[in-house]
């Protein structure tokens, strides 16, 4: 039998913790999601961790900064085309979830004047779509933050100083919540430049793991330290996700805290790395597949909730919360909505075949080339971003939104 074959310039490590990262992601909503119906019989969803508010430290676990980190790894050589090449997809696929949901809560809107059960469900199945808002113009920019990674003290030094400003602003001084959406870009840019700073690293010196695993354990280290003066000295709330009413938010905006996390995650997968390099290899054909499927299920995997969800407000009996029966009955909720979430990936796979059988894929450059690209980014980073933050409070919202969103996959062709 042949050995599995890594397609040159790829590491399986990488391959790896991208994958693992979106299924961490899939299954960490699957467990947080507490659906059931309340004393006067109407259906009720809540955060398990605003029942069990001592789990909350497990959100540290949110496994987004690895996305960015790979992110960073795998994009530090990409041009503004090779880049719109592979984004293209998940932008079109990112627009039919934003558009399946939206334009239904249009008419809703347009109806009875505020957003209802449509809304509702729109808001909380588009919410995987937000981290194209980073990710995107990251992406594109790819090369160029390649280079601006070879000095990372100085990079990421600024990203951290921007941060801190920001949160001691809004914090200390009582500035506006808007303050501190200047840093969403500079926190997840933390663990996007030590993605790219750490391939430059591993090209270059093409040293064996120890090397490699003790720098990851110095950075995880230091942030570990940084991160328990932060919460215990600065009031930071131990998260990753917004879960309880009132603490301190490190999600909407992300903070400084959110940026130390991030940068942690990249370290310990810096100590893991040879570990997943070997699992790479040995199960290469798996990883293969699991990428074809990885960000589609992350997509999709809102929706068949909210879909399972509105089953249980027609009629589908489901025990109490956190009752034996409840438990007890938590692997088959979960079974049914990755069963959905299967047959959307499925429906929506076939679609996008018969689309390009009808349309073939065009091989040429867009009109505009690389203008046209970044335009394209810029559009479809801002839809996204619409998405994470407002969601379809109103008409001129949502059709605003996926608007910039199909404006910007058509732009992405390159």
């Amino acid at each position: 039998m042949s050995s599995p074959v890594v397609p040159p310039g790829r590491r399986p490590a990488i391959d790896v913790a991208r994958v693992g990262a979106l299924a961490v992601v899939v299954a960490g909503h699957l467990i947080m999601a507490v659906v059931d119906r309340g004393p006067d019989g109407a259906v009720r969803g809540v955060n398990l961790f605003e029942l069990e508010q001592a789990w909350r430290w497990l959100t540290l676990l949110s496994p987004m900064p690895v996305l960015f980190a790979v992110g960073g790894w795998a994009n530090a050589s990409s041009s503004p085309a090779s880049a719109a090449r592979r984004l293209r997809p998940l932008v079109g696929l990112a627009t039919v979830v934003v558009a399946v949901w939206y334009l239904p809560a249009v008419v809703e809107l347009a109806r009875s004047g505020e957003r209802g059960v449509l809304g509702d469900g729109a808001r909380l199945a588009t919410q995987p779509v937000w981290f194209l808002a980073a990710y995107l113009p990251f992406a594109v920019a790819g090369r160029r933050l390649a280079g601006v990674a070879r000095r990372p003290v100085w990079s990421i030094g600024a990203c951290l100083v921007v941060l801190a400003v920001a949160d001691l602003a809004r914090f200390r001084y009582g500035a506006s919540e808007l303050i501190g959406w200047l840093g969403f870009l500079p926190a997840w840019a933390v663990p996007w430049l030590l993605g790219a700073w750490w391939r430059r690293v591993a090209d270059e010196q093409q040293v064996a793991s120890r090397p490699e695993a003790v720098r990851g354990a110095a950075i995880a280290g230091v942030c570990l330290v940084v991160g328990l003066v932060l919460v215990g000295r600065a009031g930071y709330s131990p998260t990753l996700i917004d879960v309880v009413d009132g603490d301190r938010s490190n999600t909407t905006p992300p903070t400084l805290f959110t940026a130390v996390v991030a940068a942690g995650h990249v370290g310990l997968l810096m100590v893991a790395a040879r570990v997943l390099d070997r699992l790479g290899v040995r199960r290469r054909a798996a990883v293969d597949r699991a990428s074809t499927f990885s960000v589609p299920v992350y997509l999709w995997h809102l929706t068949a909730l909210a879909l399972c969800s509105g089953a249980v407000a027609l009629g589908l009996s489901v025990p109490e919360r956190m009752t034996v029966g409840w438990w007890l009955g938590r692997p088959l909720w979960w079974a049914s909505v990755l069963a959905v979430t299967a047959g959307l990936v499925a429906l929506s796979a076939a679609g996008r075949e018969a689309l390009v059988r009808w349309r073939p894929r065009p091989d040429g450059t867009s009109p505009g080339g690389v203008a046209a690209v970044v335009v394209g980014t810029v559009l479809a980073a801002a839809g996204a971003a619409l998405v994470g933050v407002r969601g379809p409070t109103s008409v001129v919202l949502a059709v605003s939104t996926v608007t910039l969103l199909t404006v910007g996959w058509r732009l992405l062709r390159a």
